[in-house]
C-alpha cells in the first residue's frame, strides 16, 4: 500500500479554519499496521479546548465499550507543537488484543479499511463530547491523480452528535 494523505478541512461547526490531516505511511500487505500520525491545526483558543478533549483519547479503553471488532486500536497522547498545531497518532492493537472471541484478523481489517477520519471523528464525539458539522468534507490524496473529494453526513460516522461546540471558544 502506498502512502496516502487524508485531509478533513472543517469537521467542527462554525470553525472553517480548524481541521486535520492523517498521513498513512506506505507499507506492505499483511504487515503490522504502522502508526498513523494526525496533525490538527486551527485557531489558538478552539485548539486549546480541542487539545484538552484529545488528551482523553489515550484513556479510551476506560471510557468506552471495547467489545466491538472495530475497537482494536489506541491513541497516543496529543502533543501540542504550538498554540495552533497538535499531533497525535492512531495505533493498531489488533494483534495485541486477539482472543478466541475476536480473532486478530477482524480488528486488523477494520483498522486497514475504515478511513481513519471516521475513527477520529467518532472518538471526538464519544470520548470528547465534541459537536461535529452535519456535513464533513474529506480529500483523499494518494500522491498522484486522481485526488478524491467527498462529503459525508455526520450520521454516517456517528449516529449521535456531541454537545461541546468549539466555535463558542473564540477564534
Amino acid at each position: 500500500m502506498d502512502e496516502l494523505v487524508l485531509k478533513v478541512p472543517a469537521p467542527f461547526p462554525g470553525i472553517e479554519d480548524l481541521g486535520f490531516t492523517a498521513r498513512y505511511p506506505a507499507q506492505g500487505w499483511g504487515e503490522r499496521l504502522h502508526d498513523v500520525p494526525i496533525v490538527v491545526e486551527g485557531p489558538a483558543r478552539p485548539m486549546e479546548v480541542l487539545v484538552g478533549r484529545l488528551a482523553l483519547f489515550p484513556e479510551r479503553d476506560r471510557l468506552v465499550d471495547m467489545s466491538g471488532d472495530d475497537e482494536a486500536y489506541t491513541w497516543t497522547p496529543p502533543v501540542q507543537l504550538s498554540d495552533e498545531v497538535c499531533i497525535l497518532a492512531f495505533r493498531d492493537r489488533s494483534l495485541a488484543l486477539r482472543s478466541e472471541r475476536t480473532p486478530a484478523v477482524r480488528g486488523y481489517i477494520w483498522n486497514l479499511v475504515r478511513p481513519l477520519a471516521f475513527t477520529f471523528l467518532r472518538d471526538c464525539v464519544r470520548i470528547g463530547g465534541l459537536r461535529l458539522a452535519e456535513r464533513i468534507a474529506m480529500v483523499i490524496d494518494p500522491g498522484r491523480p486522481p485526488v478524491v473529494d467527498l462529503e459525508v453526513r455526520r450520521q454516517s460516522i456517528v449516529p449521535v452528535n456531541g454537545d461541546l461546540v468549539l466555535w463558542g471558544s473564540g477564534s
